[in-house]
């Protein structure tokens, strides 16, 4: 079998070539009109908030472009959206560098037109990257989801959510930057490994005198304390468990429960769980 390419060594004008024929001949476009069965892939908008394009985010919709070829070759009408998010934190970080200004200083209106300024630029070498590695997006009809179409969208899909009762509403604790001044997600925290110390608290039992023996490296945290917990296993325990103790300080009573997760060897074996301010935590007082 002869091979078409007869280039050596493969050019950058080679690519461009084939890139414009995959767009004149509209090859990936997407029609609701194909009777085949449609094949749609949620694809994740990247954020253009910094340049080039994280190589992370390049090999993620590499493997997306994996799939949708493949579907095509399985005869799905393919949909393989192409879109940029134009907002969140991020981008607001990059236009406060990149205009040497502070969000919280600049009234709104003017921000957000920095914003806009600044992504309109990242946006355009970003599509361009795409192009240049070959993904078989549907370019021509690219989302921004800052765009007024993109907001009616998902607000109309968010009611509708609301209205067959699979969004609910709940207290939660957040991150908080002081000095962005606004919640960050998880993702964005970085956590130190920094030495500390590990405290004991007396808990005064409040239906016996007495008191349980608490040990903690987050003393800080004990007016979030909102149940003890002790092993089932721990010996030392069995006639405390579901009473209640005072916390002090504070004065606010908890009741002192068993979980397997309290570990018996450290510190006094009784650990206090807080509703915010640790994350492994708060997971298990949503458990509790």
């Amino acid at each position: 079998m002869n091979s078409k390419l007869k280039e050596k060594n493969w050019s950058v004008s080679l690519e461009k070539e084939i890139s414009e024929m995959w767009e004149n001949e509209s090859l990936y476009d997407f029609s609701t009109e194909d009777k085949r069965e449609i094949f749609t892939i949620d694809t994740p908008p990247p954020y253009p908030s910094g340049r080039p394009w994280h190589a992370g985010a390049a090999a993620h919709y590499s493997q997306i472009d994996m799939i949708a070829r493949t579907a095509r070759m399985m005869n799905y009408n393919v949909l393989f959206p192409i879109g940029i998010d134009r907002n969140g934190l991020p981008v607001e970080i990059y236009t406060e560098k990149k205009f040497k200004i502070s969000m919280i200083s600049t009234p709104r209106e003017k921000f957000i037109e920095l914003c806009k300024i600044a992504l309109d630029d990242l946006e355009v070498e970003m599509i361009a990257t795409m192009k240049k590695m070959g993904l078989s997006g549907l370019f021509k009809q690219y989302y921004r989801t800052d765009s007024e179409d993109y907001r009616a969208l998902t607000q109309t899909t968010f009611i509708e959510l609301w209205e067959k009762g699979l969004i609910y509403q709940a207290m939660r604790p957040n991150n908080y930057c002081y000095k962005c001044r606004t919640t960050i997600a998880d993702a964005e925290i970085y956590y130190m490994e920094l030495p500390s110390k590990l405290v004991f608290i007396k808990f005064k039992l409040t239906n016996e005198k007495g008191h349980l023996l608490i040990a903690t490296t987050r003393p800080e945290l004990l007016s979030s304390c909102q149940v003890i917990l002790v092993n089932p296993e721990d010996e030392r325990f069995k006639d405390v468990i579901n009473q209640e103790v005072e916390i002090p300080i504070f004065g606010n009573i908890v009741k002192v429960k068993s979980h397997p997760s309290a570990k018996m060897e450290f510190g006094s074996g009784a650990v206090m769980i807080c509703s915010y301010g640790d994350y492994t935590d708060v997971l298990l007082f949503r458990e509790l």
